[in-house]
């Protein structure tokens, strides 16, 4: 079955406005409205199934500037057929057809691994066995293909993009450019897809109909126009997801410390290789720095009353900080740098995920900034991971932790521009930035859990030690 050419069947879309509410990557809450918008078929003639992307207009007023847009690629089989990612029997004008997520079907993945040409040869029953959906993830939806050619042998991972935008995408263009310069602190990038949307397309309004288009994928390049639905790579073997690992760490009271400097130690190398391998940023405006700090402070202080005796010092920091600040070249970073993002494994840390923010523009997510802002993330995880790990002495791991981190970091670090003590303030006032944020988080979602952003909120204001 192939979308009509009036655009998906409205039975599709109605079944999709139920359905997606309820997915962890879905953003925004109830009051989103889901509009399918286009519809993407494959020209492959060796497709495994009949499979549509849909890429649905999200709208609603918790989404960030109203509106964004969604990929759900679908596999389209006969009633009978209720395999893996199962949503429901849609009636439509060609009869019964059972939907399923394509991004947990075999068909689904066979279908994305042969548009990318990314089979090596491989029958079709070997690049998808053993494969498995990750468990847990929330923005996108990760696929581990041990069966699927890689140059370290140890298969791929195919991450589904659950929210997409036109322009070229970070987790696209920065492996990529990390992969080439040689640096084995990421896994290795092994190829994109992307499907070219005209501006004419990509512009539409909401309220125009759905548009379908039949499009040949491609092995992606950064061009205007083009969307990234899903990106593969290198398979990292034996390897332990880096939150799990420090909480494992905490709830046993056992040190973190040799590994957090070594992550450090990491997270400079990516720093100094991005600065190579990625074009400059433009010169830090500190004005429109602090500016920006400032603004989301008066947000956070809104949205948490709790934060509103801090609003003082607070200010008074950034004060400091606005006097401190030389102007410094900006570069790329990673964006949302936490232990959530860090891979363990026998040959050591690996960085991945830099998309960003998945919520902000694309734009926004892959601008250039300063390398402590990753830093002050990374500081911020090892609070939550002593929390969640039940550590139990806590502020005493999480200082190690974090002392051992920065330490590792400053001795592997390229030159900042900046002398120590106003990296310090730097430092302060970006894992500040951070802290405000959880503080407003956790406030809305789990409010048993605020203190925990709120003691990093004094210890950055020298309320309590």
């Amino acid at each position: 079955m192939r979308p009509a050419a009036q655009g998906p069947d409205p039975s599709v879309g109605d079944l999709l406005a139920a359905w997606l509410p309820g997915r962890r990557w879905f953003p925004g809450g109830h009051g989103v409205r889901a509009e399918p918008w286009l519809a993407v078929t494959f020209d492959d003639p060796a497709a495994a199934a009949d499979v549509v992307v849909l890429l649905v207009r999200l709208v609603g007023g918790s989404l960030p500037g109203g509106r964004m847009v969604a990929q759900v690629p679908l596999v389209l089989g006969p009633p009978g057929d209720h395999g893996p990612g199962f949503i429901a029997v849609v009636r439509t004008a060609a009869g019964d057809v059972a939907v399923h997520d394509g991004a947990a079907h075999p068909a689904g993945w066979l279908t994305m691994l042969h548009a990318m040409g990314a089979t090596g040869g491989r029958p079709d029953d070997a690049l998808v066995a053993g494969g498995r959906v990750v468990a847990g993830e929330q923005s996108n939806t990760s696929v581990l293909l041990p069966g699927v050619p890689a140059p370290g042998g140890a298969g791929a991972i195919l991450k589904v993009l659950r929210t997409v935008a036109p322009g070229p995408h970070p987790d696209v263009v920065v492996p990529q450019a990390l992969t080439r310069a040689g640096w084995d602190g990421v896994p290795r990038f092994l190829g994109a897809l992307e499907v070219e949307t005209p501006p004419s397309v990509a512009l539409r309004q909401a309220q125009e109909p759905p548009v379908e288009t039949t499009t040949r994928f491609r092995q992606a390049q950064p061009a205007g126009g083009s969307t990234a639905l899903a990106i593969l790579s290198e398979l990292v073997p034996d390897a332990d997801d880096g939150f799990e690992l420090a909480c494992d760490h905490a709830r046993r009271g056992e040190s973190f410390a040799h590994l957090a400097a070594d992550l450090g130690r990491v997270v400079a190398e990516l720093h100094a290789v991005l600065r190579q391998a990625m074009p400059p940023g433009p010169p830090l405006d500190p004005e429109a720095f602090v500016a920006a700090l400032r603004r989301r402070v008066a947000t956070a202080v809104a949205e948490a009353p709790s934060l509103a005796p801090r609003a003082p010092q607070v200010a008074d920091l950034l004060d400091d900080l606005h006097r401190r600040l030389p102007p410094l070249r900006l570069q790329t970073i990673h964006g949302d740098l936490h232990l959530g993002q860090a891979l363990h494994g026998p040959s050591g840390w690996r960085l991945l995920d830099f998309e960003g923010e998945p919520q902000r523009p694309v734009a926004e997510r892959g601008a250039p900034d300063l390398p402590l802002r990753d830093v002050a993330g990374m500081v911020r995880s090892f609070d939550y991971a002593a929390a969640v790990g039940g550590a139990p002495d806590r502020p005493g791991w999480r200082a190690e932790a974090a002392h051992a981190f920065l330490a590792g970091y400053r001795a592997s670090a390229p030159p900042s521009g900046m002398d120590p003590p106003t990296a310090d303030v730097v430092l302060r006032a970006l894992v500040l930035d951070k802290a405000l944020y959880e503080v407003v988080y956790e406030t809305r979602q789990r409010p048993d859990w605020a203190h925990i952003p709120l003691a990093a909120v004094d210890r950055v204001l020298d309320r309590t030690r």
